[in-house]
């Protein structure tokens, strides 16, 4: 499996930590489904899909799978951005993210931060910063809401709503599961067409 990424302050020194210590510095897992039997499972659980298809209004497909983990100290942010922006689909595709908690999370671990209903203001052009990501100035502070979560709870968001994460200075780490859907009869479309929305991808802008 290849789908590990580490955190920054870890990625040059591998060959120097322990077992353990190589574990409690992984920041994300991707591409799970397929490869782990438990995680494919829950991906292609009826009754989270009968959820989803409530939503997208038919049936729906897996985009993108990943494990998103903050270890405890040295957890970095995610900015915040619109999971769109990250996805090549067509404008107007009804995606829904589906965060599953495995750990408690909390504001001192890095919980997830929202803006409610900023999903309905449309898409954002993002910024290569510090990650592909809306511009720090763009973000709404005033209307941030922190949404703590205990084991098994399940938040779920439209592709275009604002939201990010803080990074993790606590003693506790935070692991979540994240799987993308989309509607299953939609077709892809070239990179170029999202960025044309979304941004070039820092290649020639400011922020």
């Amino acid at each position: 499996f290849r789908g590990i990424q580490y955190e920054k302050s870890a990625r040059g020194r591998l060959d120097e930590l322990t077992q353990e210590e190589r574990t409690a510095s992984v920041r994300k897992l991707q591409f799970f489904v397929g490869h782990e039997d438990r995680l494919t499972r829950l991906s292609e659980d009826p009754n989270l899909l009968r959820i989803l298809e409530a939503i997208i209004g038919e049936r729906p497909g897996l985009f993108a799978n990943q494990a998103m983990v903050k270890p405890a100290r040295i957890g970095r942010e995610k900015p915040w951005h619109q999971d769109h922006a990250y996805f090549d689909l067509p404008m107007g595709t009804q995606i829904v993210s589906a965060w599953v908690s495995l750990d408690a999370a909390t504001p001192e671990n890095g919980c997830m931060h929202v803006v409610p209903g900023s999903h309905r203001e449309g898409p954002v052009v993002h910024f290569q910063v510090r990650d592909w990501q809306l511009c720090d100035d763009q973000v709404k502070t005033d209307r941030v809401v922190a949404v703590p979560t205990e084991p098994g709870d399940i938040l779920l968001w439209d592709g275009l709503l604002h939201h990010g994460t803080p990074p993790n200075r606590s003693d506790k780490g935070r692991r979540a599961l994240q799987l993308h859907y989309w509607p299953a009869s939609v077709e892809k479309v070239p990179k170029e067409d999202r960025l044309a929305v979304f941004g070039s991808e820092g290649k020639d802008v400011t922020c």
